[in-house]
């Protein structure tokens, strides 16, 4: 299908993505039972690796995240730890969200931005594969890039309206791996991870959620 720019995607009212950045989770308490405590941090793993289980922990809660998973945010209260079973340090202040990335060199920590429009989707994308990739949506049958030549290693932030969307990853201007269609909801966190499965990208996403750990 014949790329659009998202500028010229963007004036087709009923497949627009519309976004803005953000910097604190002020929607994500519709998916929590209860407000999560004032000193809690909230940490996932993203697991880019083909094989094995990522089996780690911070301070007192534990990971356990298949190959080729991004799990579920848990509460740890903030501070300064070493994640065992990951090599890594981490430093994580109350009410923001992080990332853990392993199994694609070394174990890294991503800040994740945080919703501000509660009538808007927060989109996150992480290239955890050796090539630049471009996000692309298809949304009415129009499709557009979401986020365009993200750099190994990074990962990109918006706020979009609600669609019902199929995203495919794109590498030097060529799909390489189409992700079954979804539904995006306001007030809601959705993530797309691309990866690698053997020497092929492949790619991941899913609905943010937080589980009900309590924090140590």
């Amino acid at each position: 299908m014949a790329q659009m720019k998202f500028g010229t995607l963007i004036s087709i009212a009923t497949a627009a993505l519309l976004f803005a950045t953000g910097s604190a989770f002020a929607a994500q308490d519709a998916i929590y039972d209860a407000p999560p405590p004032p000193d809690a941090a909230f940490v996932r793993v993203l697991n880019a690796g083909g094989t094995d289980n990522a089996d780690l922990s911070v301070g007192s809660t534990p990971y356990s995240v298949p190959p080729l998973t991004l799990s579920s945010y848990a509460y740890v209260t903030q501070g300064d730890y070493d994640a065992t079973g990951a090599q890594l340090h981490l430093s994580l202040a109350a009410q923001k969200y992080y990332t853990v990335i392993v199994g694609a060199g070394a174990p890294t920590l991503l800040p994740d931005e945080g919703l501000t429009n509660p009538a808007k989707v927060g989109l996150y994308f992480y290239n955890t594969t050796n090539v630049p990739l471009t996000l692309s949506a298809s949304v009415n049958g129009k499709q557009a890039a979401v986020f365009e030549n993200v750099g190994p290693g990074e990962s990109k932030y918006r706020e979009v309206k609600a669609f019902d969307v199929s995203f495919s990853l794109v590498a030097d201007g060529k799909d390489v791996f189409d992700l079954p269609a979804t539904t995006l909801q306001n007030q809601q966190g959705f993530s797309v991870a691309a990866v690698l499965s053997g020497d092929k990208i492949t790619g991941i996403q899913t609905l943010n959620t937080v589980n009900g750990s309590n924090p140590q």
